[in-house]
């Protein structure tokens, strides 16, 4: 039966600081997005709760761990998101779906960093009256391709985690050239830090930028995350003291795009 998205963000939390398994595909203050825009749903027989949104299966959970929708009601769907292991339970009876996987990955913060010698780069904070810092975090982004302008990068300041403190440039200390941005958002509510853009100039791959970013980020936001999250590279990732947390699978049907305004820049 359908239920409200204030009722099913409720017990999304209650789930949340549970720590319950398979039910944050996303950053906290993503989800908290996407269940308010979508609709939910309940299986009071079985104490089962999904959302769906734009005909995309973003969120379930089911105590026993076990898919309760119809084979009919998984191939009406244009996608599908769930834990990998909960997806392979399904996987034979579905028919339209391309899958990938990837993993979910939470900072150690344990993890005891190499020591470094002098680095060659600096942080740089991110002026937000300057319209040449939109431009230019664009430009990295974009990589000589150009699908991300000035005022999508200005658009994240408008989102729910924003935090002026987490978004920086690097720069190259001998040369002064700008080589890297990272913008990364913070939920207060569930004291989550999200690494969300890491971009590395084409010129400075390869150069340890990309591991200064993380290591800046980590500085920047450790005293106040419970959890640091990120996705993606997780090969890289794992070299920067996070490990696995969860993988999960996307099957979504030819044509589909995910589309969520309020946390994508678009």
């Amino acid at each position: 039966m359908k239920i409200s998205s204030a009722a099913f963000l409720q017990k999304y939390n209650q789930l949340r600081t549970s720590q319950a398994p398979g039910i944050e595909l996303f950053a906290h203050w993503k989800m908290k997005y996407l269940i308010e825009t979508g609709e939910a749903f309940c299986i009071p027989e079985r104490d089962c709760y999904y959302m769906i949104r734009n005909n995309h299966l973003l969120a379930y959970h089911s105590p026993d761990n076990r898919l309760h929708l119809s084979t009919q009601e998984l191939n009406s769907l244009d996608c599908i998101s769930l834990p990998a292991s909960m997806y392979d339970t399904v996987k034979e009876h579905l028919t339209g779906f391309a899958v990938s996987r990837g993993w979910n990955l939470r900072y150690d913060f344990a993890y005891q960093p190499q020591e470094q010698n002098p680095s060659r780069y600096e942080a740089v904070d991110f002026d937000f009256s300057d319209r040449s810092c939109y431009a230019k975090a664009a430009q990295i982004i974009n990589a000589g391709e150009d699908w991300l302008g000035d005022k999508n990068i200005e658009k994240m300041t408008t989102y729910a985690a924003f935090d002026p403190s987490l978004w920086f440039f690097m720069k190259d200390i001998a040369t002064q050239d700008i080589a890297a941005v990272s913008i990364s958002t913070y939920c207060a509510d569930a004291k989550q830090t999200d690494l969300d853009w890491i971009y590395v100039a084409q010129e400075f791959h390869g150069k340890g930028c990309g591991r200064f970013l993380i290591a800046e980020t980590i500085q920047r936001c450790k005293d106040k995350s419970e959890s640091i999250c990120v996705s993606g590279a997780a090969g890289f990732y794992r070299k920067c003291g996070f490990v696995d947390h969860e993988q999960w699978a996307w099957a979504a049907k030819e044509g589909y795009r995910f589309k969520a305004a309020g946390i994508q820049p678009h």
